[in-house]
């Protein structure tokens, strides 16, 4: 799985300073999926079934599922703020003061 890391512009931040940890998060759960990925290439071949429980490409597995839901979370959470946005906007605008 890949995901694309959009750089936010300083505003955001300022806006929303919790986006910069956010990011590195992101970030590093590309990096660690990489590794895992990379260290455990069963995992990414779907031969798990051959892997005895509790192995550690069971246990990757077990990270990658997670770090996906997170991954998942993180990009709710930026919409969902960004959604916030545009709404305060709108309603700015709606105000004639």
């Amino acid at each position: 799985m890949t995901r694309s890391v959009l750089a936010l512009p300083v505003e955001r931040f300022v806006r929303s300073p919790e986006l910069a940890s956010l990011q590195i998060l992101d970030a590093a759960l590309v990096a660690c999926e990489t590794a895992l990925l990379a260290a455990h290439p069963e995992v990414a071949h779907g031969a798990l079934d051959v892997c005895p429980h509790g192995s550690s490409p069971m246990r990757a597995h077990s990270i990658l599922v997670a770090s996906r839901r997170l991954a998942t979370a993180l990009a709710a959470y930026r919409e969902a703020l960004g959604r916030d946005e545009r709404r305060t906007r709108r309603q700015q605008v709606l105000i004639p003061f």
